[in-house]
């Protein structure tokens, strides 16, 4: 009996509990559903002093540093710019929208900071596309901040709409769009973090319109297309109107003044420089070859010189890495007698060396898929993605991990002042370049049939280049030729393309070189064809006061091109152009122009 009803208390228990509960869960729903019928009767009241999208993307982007926003202008993405020059982020508006992504890019290389850029829906953004595809092989940490049509408005055929998710997914790190006005600071704060970390590139935030504008500017604009009638269609159009405009604004947004996420850089492991540390000590005629990866923390590049200087072995340097040593180590040789710095007869000294170590750089083209390597040689290849230590030929050593922290571990690791082995390697290569440097120069002076030799061109460009200089090249046939010439005369004073070899890269580069370093004299070294990409940037450069000088090698020709389809296919077509009066387009746009025959 007693346990009968100790049984029937329990079932008492349950049974209340249960009641209870489903009491409390109706009670719940009750309740959300009123919420939920609110917003489906009409437009909820919203804080008139509440933070637009805008303003709330404007507002994340100065807590985390940014300085410069790039833009063309578009309605779909007005309040971000807007709010952005409110905030005193300086805004530079271009005549096309690759230009933005273009400085961009070149911004984030010269200061380690984010390049953004703001284009608006649809033809804004699809032009942007070869510019975020250059940022993503060239490791670019770039954001594109992309206007869209109303959430609303998806797929109905409005202006401008297309599916961007679906095309930049491809050339992106990382993408994502916004559904509601809540999703916008954290999706711009990731993105910030995201195209930092690990290996740099491009991410693209898409922006709906209707999540950057005021509330009350947004129900405005949706009343006037609000349906009118009683029959239950409409009304539940109406109801799903409502909601869904409701559903954009009612949940709070978190504070876009948090600090940024900390972004964290792989060093190399310590086994891995003491392998590569023991191959240099071993070695008779070591290479070292620094490429662009190196030079992706901007604010280790001073240590990274000194590391190298220490090191003492030979360098040659590829893309921002070039003008790593400075002048003078371009030109004289270093405090000790030793030039490390060298220029010339890279495919020489790589076909006999024993000891190679890529930091930052790739068995690419550039390097002829390895080929270019002695077979016999130690190759060491560190750089922050596994596969490319892996391309096209194994290493002896293979390190993930930043290959400028590996420079710098090496250099910790020795002990004497110089490795004396070393010596008659350097002396060798000291004397090779200096043999070929002799020759460009007297190639220069030959006569060029009535037209101005450009080795004599770029050797007097190089004889104006000062310590605050930036190279921007942008071209094939003459960007070759001045790559002989030209020696900038400080680290992070060079910017090329990349490996993508994209044209037109010239004067958004030249922008972003402004926007990162205002005190410097940028030069653009242009082909004439390349020039033609953004010719009407000049306006940008005159409206913004930036100081550029464009050289413009005009040989009227895609004439790296024409050499070789006219010995393969003996016809020049599609490779010839004009002797146009370049120093006259210049004028036109209010820049100062010169035309030089002699």
């Amino acid at each position: 009996r007693a346990a009968a009803e100790s049984c029937e208390t329990e079932q008492t228990i349950m049974v209340s509990s249960y009641g209870i509960a489903a009491g409390a869960s109706a009670a719940v729903c009750c309740y959300y559903l009123v919420r939920e019928l609110k917003k489906c009767q009409g437009f909820l009241e919203f804080d008139k002093d509440a933070k637009s999208g805008g303003e709330l993307v404007a507002e994340v982007l100065q807590a985390h540093g940014i300085k410069h926003l790039f833009v063309l202008s578009g309605g779909h993405v007005a309040p971000v710019y807007c709010a952005a020059e409110a905030l005193g982020i300086e805004v530079v508006d271009v005549r096309h929208e690759v230009t933005s992504v273009f400085a961009a890019d070149a911004a984030w290389r010269l200061t380690g900071r984010p390049g953004v850029a703001c284009v608006t829906a649809g033809p804004g953004v699809t032009n942007t596309v070869t510019a975020v595809q250059n940022a993503k092989m060239a490791e670019s940490a770039v954001v594109v901040l992309g206007g869209a049509t109303g959430t609303i408005l998806k797929g109905r055929g409005s202006l401008q709409d297309i599916d961007h998710m679906s095309l930049m997914k491809s050339i992106v790190k990382w993408s994502t769009t916004c559904n509601c006005v809540a999703d916008i600071v954290p999706a711009v704060r990731k993105a910030l973090h995201v195209c930092q970390s690990g290996i740099p590139g491009p991410v693209f935030v898409e922006l709906p319109t209707d999540l950057l504008y005021p509330p009350s500017t947004v129900i405005q604009n949706v009343g006037k297309m609000m349906p009118r009638g009683r029959s239950l269609f409409t009304l539940l159009l109406q109801a799903f109107i409502h909601r869904h405009t409701n559903n954009l604004f009612v949940r709070a947004s978190p504070s876009p003044r948090e600090a940024p996420l900390p972004v964290e850089h792989q060093p190399p492991s310590a086994h891995a420089v003491e392998r590569t540390h023991a191959l240099l000590a071993a070695s008779l005629r070591p290479v070292l070859i620094i490429g662009s990866q190196s030079m992706q923390q901007q604010s280790s590049v001073g240590g990274l010189v000194a590391a190298v200087q220490a090191l003492g072995v030979p360098v040659y340097t590829m893309g921002m890495a070039r003008g790593l040593l400075g002048a003078p180590h371009a030109d004289l040789p270093a405090p000790d007698g030793r030039q490390l710095l060298f220029r010339h007869k890279r495919a020489d000294a790589l076909k006999q060396a024993d000891v190679v170590v890529l930091a930052g750089a790739v068995l690419d083209f550039r390097l002829q898929y390895g080929a270019a390597i002695n077979p016999k040689a130690k190759l060491v290849v560190v750089n922050k993605s596994w596969a490319n230590t892996m391309m096209n030929r194994p290493a002896t050593v293979s390190v993930v991990g930043d290959p400028a922290l590996l420079v710098m571990g090496l250099a910790e690791r020795k002990q004497d002042a110089r490795w004396p082995q070393h010596l008659p390697w350097l002396h060798h290569l000291r004397d090779a370049d200096a043999a070929q440097e002799q020759r460009i120069r007297g190639m220069a002076g030959e006569e060029a049939a009535g037209l101005l030799n450009p080795l004599q061109v770029c050797l007097a460009v190089n004889g104006a280049l000062t310590a605050e200089s930036v190279l921007v090249l942008d071209g094939g046939d003459f960007v070759g030729t001045a790559a002989y010439c030209l020696r900038p005369r400080k680290a992070l004073g060079w910017l090329d393309p990349g490996v993508f070899g994209t044209l037109g890269v010239g004067a958004g580069f030249a922008l972003g070189a402004h926007a990162a370093l205002p005190s410097a004299l940028i030069w653009i070294m242009y082909g004439d064809g390349a020039f033609g990409f953004s010719v009407a940037e000049l306006d940008t450069f005159v409206r913004h006061k930036v100081p550029v000088i464009c050289v413009i090698g005009n040989d009227a020709g895609w004439t790296q091109i024409l050499r070789e389809q006219q010995t393969l296919l003996g016809r020049p077509t599609a490779c010839e152009l004009a002797h146009t009066d370049y120093h006259l387009v210049g004028e036109g746009f209010g820049a100062k122009g010169f035309v030089i025959s002699q």
